[in-house]
């Protein structure tokens, strides 16, 4: 196997970084060929390895690629895979399969240990978490992290400088952009559907209910999804559903099978691993040209004839959502671009988190045949909000996360302002929707008041080439904020768990 160009500049930066005594992170999109990256890593015999991760599949894939770029068997530590060769000078396994054993110190003991999908590592709090139990226990192996998505949902990046973190050094980044690009990933076309679901009072803890979900998604509505696929996917061969529950699953099968005559089966996790093999063959061979999922398909299953995705589950996990997506950006024979059908809101609550650059609503973009939708009653479009809440925000001038009085340039994507009387004039609060270079979602905020004698609030409005005149009841405030020009760009400063707004840039 030769390595491609992005893989040997990822080895190189992995390798220098390990030199510098770091424990690096690195980033490679979803089909850019993390496996033979890792195979390269645990082929120096230089250093005993482990490669570790969460799923029987990404291990049993990284150990063949292993075994065809070396010519030489691993060693497999994996309950589901009934092996245990705890000896071996390369061992592939999960987490789950490890642990134990190598707590016991019952393995060769590594010199390096590799983990793919690192996004799954926890911090280093205090947690009695596998992979802190077994960082704690072999402190003298260097970490390797890989993924396509390096944040984790509920703690941010999941490389930095402090004791937190169990990586220190972000040393290479290819995305899925440079691999459209560069020709070894498909493109994706984006559909934010005009059939989406109501959301409205669902609840959302780390994600959302999906019980909750699972009962707006009743078959009316699940009729008028299953009609708009006749049209939208029509020439779609390889189609997967992404459900909240079995009880949704199931009723989008039938719904999506009685109004396209479509072939179509349901996969879950809950599953025996002969049925699923069943199943997966169905579909593989186009017997079954849809394929219904909870909380299935998502990394370790790679068909990259897949040319549509339909998303009925969703979700605020930006990193689930990136590696969903991922489904779809492998290349196969005759496939153009891979098509995303939205009708749970996941393009605009996180848009297409490095994938999809812009999308297109009811029509494909040049790359794709065009797309007719069906027609819906007008409604009012809902605000877009680019950019990754989980992601830590970062200081430009040391790289480390942002702490009190940090200060930087934010792009902005909407403005709103909430005003009330007070005995001075119309106390007002401006609300800036914004993101930071690295992509991270912040909100910042501008306080002012109309008093004749602030010339802060008078510079506001005056900005915004609104009437000289101060507004003086607070209605007239939040309106002219809503429809002024709205400045490119802010200078924000962080204050405590806050970010206020000192300076407005406006683009000429």
């Amino acid at each position: 196997m030769e390595l491609r160009r992005h893989q040997v500049e990822a080895l190189a930066a992995i390798r220098q970084a390990l030199k510098e005594s770091h424990n690096p992170a690195a980033q490679l999109a979803t089909g850019t060929g993390k496996s033979l990256i890792i195979a390269d890593l645990a082929a120096n015999k230089a250093h005993r390895s482990w490669v570790l991760t969460h799923s029987q599949e990404l291990v049993k894939q990284n150990a063949d690629t292993y075994e065809s770029y070396t010519g030489e068997k691993p060693g497999i530590v994996c309950a589901g895979l009934n092996r245990a060769d705890y000896r071996s000078h390369v061992i592939f396994g999960t987490i789950q399969s490890v642990i134990g054993p190598a707590l016991r110190d019952e393995l060769t003991r590594p010199s390096q240990i590799i983990v793919d999908e690192a996004h799954r590592v926890n911090y280093n709090n205090g947690e009695s978490s596998q992979y802190s139990r077994l960082f704690h226990d072999y402190p003298l192996a260097r970490r390797i992290a890989l993924t396509a998505t390096p944040w984790r949902t509920d703690n941010g990046l999941i490389y930095g400088t402090d004791e937190r973190f169990w990586f220190d050094d972000f040393c290479y980044k290819y995305t899925v952009p440079q691999g459209v690009a560069d020709g070894w990933l498909s493109p994706l076309v984006g559909v934010e559907t005009e059939v989406q679901l109501n959301l409205e009072g669902v609840d959302v803890g780390d994600d959302f209910v999906n019980v909750q979900v699972a009962e707006r998604e009743n078959n009316e509505w699940l009729q008028r999804v299953s009609r708009s696929l006749t049209l939208l996917a029509a020439n779609r061969k390889h189609i997967a559903v992404y459900c909240p529950t079995i009880t949704a699953a199931m009723r989008a099968a039938g719904a999506i099978n009685t109004a396209t005559g479509w072939n179509c089966e349901i996969v879950t996790g809950n599953m025996s691993r002969d049925e699923r093999r069943a199943v997966l063959h169905n579909f593989a061979s186009g017997e079954t040209r849809v394929l219904v999922s909870v909380d299935t398909l998502t990394t370790g299953w790679d068909f990259p004839a897949l040319d549509c995705l339909v998303c009925l589950r969703p979700t605020a996990a930006s990193n689930l959502w990136v590696q969903i997506l991922g489904r779809l950006t492998r290349k196969a024979e005759g496939k153009k671009n891979g098509l995303v059908l939205d009708y749970v809101g996941n393009l605009q609550r996180l848009g297409g988190v490095d994938m999809l650059d812009t999308y297109v609503r009811q029509k494909g973009n040049e790359a794709s045949e065009p797309i007719e939708a069906l027609p819906a009653p007008p409604r009012e479009p809902r605000k877009v909000f680019p950019g990754v809440r989980t992601l830590a925000v970062l200081d430009p001038t040391s790289g480390e996360q942002a702490r009190d009085g940090a200060t930087l340039t934010v792009q902005v994507h909407n403005v709103s302002a909430v005003a009330m009387n007070t005995r001075r004039g119309v106390a007002l609060m401006v609300n800036y929707a914004c993101t930071t270079p690295e992509n991270a979602r912040i909100d910042a905020t501008l306080f002012l008041n109309t008093d004749k004698v602030n010339t802060q609030a008078a510079e506001f409005f005056a900005s915004r080439r609104l009437a000289v005149r101060l507004p003086v009841e607070p209605r007239v405030a939040m309106w002219q904020v809503k429809g002024a020009l709205t400045p490119t760009h802010v200078v924000v400063r962080k204050s405590g768990r806050y970010w206020n707004v000192t300076e407005e840039i406006w683009n000429d």
